[in-house]
């Protein structure tokens, strides 16, 4: 190649070059800016030219909310995202055109807390283990939250016990008396602070939350009118709810046996607890020994011949106990020590055991076998010392139908109420080991969650028989028998208060 040509290649090059240089010389003249790209829902919106204004316009824009929840300050919905990148010459919108295209597709937000509580694992009546639901809730302010379950709690739990578990300045025991040992919640909660979307429930009073955990809904109770001779017990149950109930929700009144007046408004709120709060409480009391039953048989008088030869004198004894409730309802007795101080005198009743003559019908036991002995006195299924901890009452909307008694330890005596002939014996997921006992007059008693059953069906019994143990198999929670009594064939005949026998 000639020295003119390579020149020629030269200068072209340099000439390239230079329109080269030149072209990105003339694209840094359009000066790059920063901006915001807005995302809703993954989708981009549009650019912003400054997030700081855009968040204060939101804010601005809300008062309504602000004033609504007492709040400074509105953000952006939490699905909102605003993101830096540089452009060199897309077009920005305004915060106002922004604004209009989130108003009313998304939520904005307020700076609040977010409470997550796990529901509790338990069995259902069929023996079945389901899970309570998890619930979410929100509040303005954690003290909000706090302060909700305290006042839970007094629904629960006796307010000075409260207090002095709370301050440490329980009295210590000396004769009889109450220490609580613990009290806690069975759930386990978290607590988060975040932006809460206005379109959530949020609770910004201690009252109004509070009433969400004690009925599951802010919505209106329904009322009663007092009528003349009404009581508090007899609205509680012709309402399907239960005395303790009654009383929560309506605390200006402290006992079922307060004194109520025609035209007077009470609320029946059904209790629909939200967390499980835990009493384990230690106590040592003064009870009364129910006196034993004593029979002397005469083979000369007939089955359900009965004469008083002596009468049953109560005795008394000191009782130490571990008493474990949740939400004030009694879960679990354990009796720890007993001390007689004054004993009991048995009754003693002479009765017939002369026997008619039975023929079982069709070979079989069923309902609709006759009872071959007749009726006697009632008496206690259990031994002393016992305790009813669960009611012939409503309790949560539902009917307990029946007594459930605890106490008296695990392996414990039980016994037939009455004379009578075992119509069933067998086990299932509710009742654990049962046992149903029919009598003369129609009705029949029932035992239930026994660990030991000693009859079968065909069986005649006698008041004061031992029938079986006490135990927990079914759908139990603690040590305890069921006791139930029902006029017809237990669960499809009316049950019947066995305290009315008592």
């Amino acid at each position: 190649m000639s020295n003119k040509t390579i020149i020629a290649s030269i200068a072209a090059a340099l000439f390239s070059g230079l329109f080269v240089f030149t072209g990105f010389t003339h694209v840094e003249k359009s000066t790059p800016k920063e901006v915001y790209r807005v995302y809703l829902q993954g989708e981009s919106i549009g650019l912003i030219e400054s997030k700081e204004d855009f968040e204060n316009y939101i804010d601005n824009e809300q008062n309504a909310l602000k004033k609504k929840y007492k709040v400074d300050k509105v953000y952006v919905p939490n699905d909102l995202d605003i993101v830096k990148e540089i452009t060199f010459n897309e077009k920005t919108s305004s915060n106002s055109e922004i604004y209009a295209k989130i108003q009313d597709k998304s939520p904005f937000t307020i700076q609040g807390y977010k409470i997550f509580i796990q529901g509790i694992e338990e069995q259902d009546e069929s023996g079945e283990v389901v899970k309570q639901e998890d619930k979410t809730i929100y509040v303005l302010d954690k003290d909000i939250f706090l302060n909700s379950v305290y006042k839970m709690a007094q629904a629960f739990i006796d307010e000075k016990e409260l207090e002095n578990y709370e301050n440490d300045t329980q009295t210590p025991i000396v004769d009889t008396g109450k220490i609580v040992e613990n009290i806690y919640i069975q759930n386990e909660q978290t607590l988060v602070k975040e932006n809460i979307p206005v379109n959530e429930t949020i609770y910004t009073t201690e009252d109004e939350l509070s009433r969400f955990l004690l009925f599951g809904t802010n919505e209106e109770q329904k009322t009663y009118t007092v009528k003349t001779g009404d009581t508090i017990d007899e609205i509680s149950f012709a309402n399907e709810i239960s005395p303790e109930e009654f009383l929560i929700a309506n605390p200006t009144f402290t006992s079922v046996n307060d004194l109520l007046f025609p035209g007077q408004v009470v609320t029946l709120g059904i209790l629909q607890p939200q967390l499980n709060i835990v009493e384990e409480t230690h106590v040592v009391e003064r009870q009364t020994v129910g006196y034993e039953t004593v029979y002397e048989n005469d083979p000369d008088q007939y089955v359900g011949y009965e004469q008083v030869k002596q009468e049953g004198i109560e005795g008394v004894q000191l009782v130490t106990q571990k008493i474990k409730l949740v939400n004030g309802e009694t879960k679990s007795v354990v009796t720890m020590d007993t001390k007689k101080e004054k004993p009991s005198v048995d009754r003693i009743i002479v009765r017939g055991t002369k026997q008619r003559v039975y023929y079982p019908s069709g070979g079989g036991v069923d309902e609709g076998t006759e009872v071959p002995v007749d009726i006697g006195s009632w008496i206690w299924p259990t031994i002393s010392p016992y305790q009813i901890t669960s009611s012939f009452a409503y309790r949560w909307g539902k009917l307990h139908k029946g007594l459930d008694i605890s106490g008296c330890g695990y392996g414990s005596p039980i016994r037939a109420a009455n004379n009578g002939i075992v119509i069933y014996s067998g086990y299932n997921g509710t009742n654990g080991n049962f046992i149903y006992i029919k009598h003369s007059n129609g009705q029949y008693t029932e035992y239930a969650h026994m660990a030991t059953r000693y009859k079968k069906a065909g069986d005649i019994v006698y008041a004061g028989d031992v029938i079986g143990t006490m135990g927990q198999t079914g759908y139990a929670f603690g040590v305890h028998l069921h006791f139930g009594l029902w006029n017809g064939y237990p669960q499809r005949g009316t049950p019947v208060n066995p305290l009315s026998h008592y």
